[in-house]
């Protein structure tokens, strides 16, 4: 076989020389492309988007007060009385043999909860929130199962009535109402409350994020401060 001639060897030579200079020109491009990428990327780290500088404490205050009622402080009491009657004449004079008695047992609980449909509120600030509430009220839950009569001494010139024993529990709620109150249950309601709307508050927008105070304002209309 006739072996090719000089320029054609030559020729072919080049062809391939120029080959492997594309070849090593496009590796070499290829690596600087590549190179030139990952410093863009590390080079070129776009910050986060800015986030809202204001948290809107007005909104979830409103989801707060459509819970509605907040029940933030409770006691149980039990009163063991001796109640009696006795005929009288002319509501004057005690008749003798006409007394009647009977010991009763009362028990419930005083619940101080403060109604959130009565809310309104204002931010202060950036991060302080102004909630104006109606003050704490009082509501007296019997126990019945455990009220009773224990022991009662009837008489039949004066036998013990109904409206005696509903007489008697009226006085129990109402002496009841009046130690809570003195007691300072609807002040233990307040700090409560001040301390359970922060809470909320601190798991909604991270603590230390937002400051609550509370404005009381009484049945009135007066304001009775934090």
């Amino acid at each position: 076989m006739a072996k090719p001639n000089k320029f054609i060897q030559k020729l072919m030579h080049a062809k391939t020389f120029a080959i492997r200079k594309s070849v090593v020109f496009a590796l070499v491009g290829g690596l600087l492309l590549g190179s030139g990428g990952v410093l863009l990327f590390q080079w070129y780290n776009p910050k986060d988007a800015p986030q809202a500088s204001t948290i809107n404490m007005s909104m979830i205050m409103s989801r707060i007060v459509d819970r509605n009622e907040l029940v933030t402080a409770s006691q149980d009491y039990t009163i063991v009385e001796k109640a009696g009657d006795q005929n009288k004449l002319f509501d004057f004079i005690e008749i003798p043999f006409t007394q009647n008695s009977f010991w009763y047992r009362y028990s419930g609980t005083i619940e101080a909860s403060v109604d959130l449909s009565g809310a309104t509120w204002d931010q202060k600030s950036e991060n302080t929130l102004v909630v104006t509430l109606p003050e704490p009220v009082l509501q007296n839950v019997p126990n019945m199962d455990v009220s009773g009569v224990l022991e009662e001494r009837n008489n039949v010139l004066n036998p013990i009535h109904v409206e005696d024993v509903d007489e008697f529990q009226r006085q129990c709620i109402a002496k009841s109402t009046q130690q809570a109150e003195e007691g300072g249950l609807k002040e233990q309601a307040k700090a409560n409350a001040l301390t359970n709307l922060q809470g909320m508050f601190d798991v909604a927008c991270g603590e230390d994020k937002c400051v609550i105070e509370i404005n009381w304002v009484s049945a009135d209309g007066g304001e009775q401060g934090e």
